[in-house]
């Protein structure tokens, strides 16, 4: 589950990640609940993450500086605000159907680009965060679209598939009606 950034910040935000090294990026999100196998049918679970989602208002979100993560060296932008409801919503979303132990402690933030080879890592963050401040834009928006992405088992990794979309201020969910078929 993933709230992807609203515009205009989501266009700079896929400059930025085309100028940085390492593997190709998604469109710029904030992950709320990162991948996992499901242990029940998509149906089951996708119906679990609804009901979670309707217990939570939009909230604000305030991006604040490049990070990276040692282990990996992925660059990531942390969150000034916002960041105790995106765990609050993250612990919530990871329970019955969906509980998964994940390999890394669940940080809120929105991956800029990586792995940065070890070489370079402290200049490139360094350009990131040049960039970052430079841009003109604000830094603060509402997360108020939760998107549920999907990979079949029968599909590559990039064939990621977009179920449905849930609006946490107007409680309203769009599915994606050719995705349905192929999710049962």
């Amino acid at each position: 589950l993933v709230s992807y950034i609203p515009e205009p910040l989501g266009s700079f935000f896929q400059g930025l990640r085309r100028a940085l090294p390492g593997d190709t990026n998604p469109q710029a999100h904030i992950t709320l609940l990162p991948p996992r196998p499901l242990r029940s049918p998509v149906e089951i679970t996708s119906e679990q993450a609804l009901g979670v989602l309707a217990n939570f208002p939009p909230f604000e979100i305030e991006l604040s500086k490049v990070q990276r993560f040692p282990h990996t060296n992925f660059l990531y932008l942390d969150l000034a605000a916002g960041e105790a409801l995106v765990h609050a919503l993250h612990d919530a979303l990871n329970t019955g159907e969906l509980v998964h132990a994940e390999e890394f402690e669940f940080r809120p933030h929105l991956t800029l680009g990586g792995p940065v080879p070890e070489e370079t890592v402290n200049s490139v963050q360094d350009q990131a965060e040049i960039a970052w401040l430079a841009a003109g834009h604000p830094r603060r928006f509402t997360l108020d679209e939760i998107v549920f992405l999907w990979l079949s088992p029968d599909t590559s990794q990039a064939e990621w598939h977009r179920l449905w979309s849930y609006n946490l201020r107007t409680r309203s969910t769009v599915r994606t009606k050719a995705e349905i078929g192929r999710a049962s």
